[in-house]
């Protein structure tokens, strides 16, 4: 029963997650922008996005500090594979106003 409970709950808050997952950038408005998955230990958030534009398909994992409003990449690529075996930026950079990682960060540090 405990199972039947979990998996009922599991796939309400996954599907809550994807419905939501959308994020506009206004200054990319020929890209779609999507939350693949969001975790947070704090003030620290780290947010994987994937990008579907003009270009082509690419994926980022980006770790925000919300408190101080700093950004930094922990990987990019055009798949998944590339983007966990990139190398991370060494340090944490402040968040442009209106760039794509202002408004990731406006959704994933709500």
């Amino acid at each position: 029963m405990k199972k039947i409970v979990f998996l009922a709950l599991s796939s309400i808050v996954s599907f809550n997650v994807f419905a939501s997952g959308v994020v506009s950038v206004p200054t990319d408005s020929k890209a779609s922008y999507v939350v693949l998955e969001k975790s947070r230990n704090g003030d620290m958030v780290t947010i994987t996005t994937k990008r579907e534009g003009p270009s082509g398909t690419s994926y980022s994992k980006r770790l925000y500090n919300c408190k101080a409003w700093t950004v930094k990449y922990l990987g990019n690529g055009d798949t998944l594979e590339q983007m966990n075996s990139s190398a991370p930026d060494p340090h944490m950079a402040p968040i442009v106003d209106k760039s794509i990682a202002y408004y990731i960060g406006q959704q994933g540090c709500r």
